[in-house]
């Protein structure tokens, strides 16, 4: 609520009722131009609160009341606007409204009008104190509400923090189990049936009954078919276990004590285990040529998931000489070293394209990899 705009409200209807009533049968210029000032005062003192601004008009007002004493009637809003003002000594203000009401009785010569004027004029004073503490109170109410709730924001978004986290040490830990599992298959169960395969062979040459022999022949192949079966489901298992956005924070890790790394992942959907190694290859690369001859001290590594495609970005703000490389055209990339040709190489494999553009601004490797295809 503009507990201001109430009481000035108050203020100048009691005004116009003390002029009314102490006018002497007839309106004069004078009553009018005192209504007028209140008017004034009413909407000037709403625009500009601060302190400077209301002694100014005070001063005006009491300077022109020589000239149109009927203007003092004015005084009680422009006690409330002093006693108001946003700024100032609380005791300067009432000084200045003191001074306000003592020249009532020094210009009004009716006594009636002058009491009515000091009164409402004493009424102002403690209106606009009230206004003020009411304010005061109001705004410490609406600051306490704004910091709970962003206290209430804050706990809550520390909350989805703290819940992501933990999903995310979850996940790592089955992608974890996942990657023991398969090397326990594969350091343990994978190397029994390997060794069980080498002595089936060793027995079918030194046998020498068909009949075994037949029976040995059927054994060696199931257990083919089964050392076969466990090496997929152990590759699948590795694969599933690599989780992209980990395995890039992974690489960018070995870098950052030397660079301020960002990384930026758009993944909407589960990449395709080729997807995977050619991106995280790619990157391992770009960081390795970043480490050894770059110059700056900025990385930026970016992965974004289109509708068709995968995009791959390393920037580096090390100073180049101006140059742009097609890293898939084996006739473009003749000078460029060996990791960069490998980027080429794991683009290629999928049907992408891969360059490298480097200015005086910096070294950036981008690649294109679409979705759908599997390595040649």
């Amino acid at each position: 609520m503009n507990w201001r705009l109430a009481d000035k409200t108050i203020l100048l209807i009691s005004t116009v009722l003390i002029t009314v009533l102490s006018l002497n049968g007839a309106v004069v210029g004078a009553d009018v131009a005192s209504i007028l000032v209140a008017l004034i005062i009413f909407a000037m003192t709403e625009i500009k609160t601060e302190s400077a601004w209301a002694y100014a008009m005070s001063a005006a007002l009491v300077i022109s009341a020589f000239f149109y004493p009927r203007l003092i009637i004015a005084v009680p809003l422009m006690v409330y606007g002093v006693v108001s003002a946003a700024s100032g000594n609380r005791y300067f203000k009432l000084a200045a409204a003191a001074v306000l009401t003592g020249s009532v009785f020094f210009f009004d010569k009716n006594i009636l009008t002058a009491v009515a004027v000091t009164v409402l004029s004493a009424i102002g004073v403690y209106m606009a104190f009230k206004s003020v503490r009411f304010e005061v109170t109001e705004k410490r109410l609406t600051d306490k509400y704004d910091e709970a709730r962003i206290a209430s924001a804050n706990a809550r978004r520390l909350g989805e923090e703290i819940m992501k986290n933990a999903d995310n040490e979850i996940y790592v830990a089955r992608l974890k189990e996942r990657n023991r599992i398969a090397r326990e298959i594969h350091d343990n169960v994978g190397h029994m049936i390997t060794r069980v395969i080498v002595q089936m062979q060793a027995i079918k040459i030194i046998n020498k009954d068909e009949n075994v022999g037949r029976q040995l022949e059927s054994v060696s192949e199931t257990l083919d078919l089964a050392m076969t079966g466990i090496r997929k489901s152990v590759h699948e298992l590795h694969d599933d276990s690599i989780d992209l956005s980990i395995g890039i924070n992974d690489i960018t890790s070995a870098i950052g004590d030397k660079f301020e790394v960002t990384v930026k992942t758009s993944i909407d959907s589960p990449a395709d285990n080729s997807i995977k190694n050619a991106v995280l290859g790619i990157i391992k690369e770009a960081v390795t040529n970043i480490s050894k001859y770059s110059s700056g001290d900025k990385v930026l590594v970016e992965v974004t998931e289109n509708n068709t495609f995968w995009r791959v970005k390393v920037f580096d703000n090390g100073s180049n000489p101006v140059r742009e490389k097609d890293l898939t055209d084996d006739s473009l990339s003749d000078g460029c070293g060996i990791g960069l040709k490998n980027i080429g190489a794991r683009a290629t494999s999928l049907g992408g394209r891969a360059s490298a553009i480097s200015d005086e601004n910096g070294f950036t490797i981008l690649a294109t990899l679409p979705k759908g295809k599997d390595s040649k």
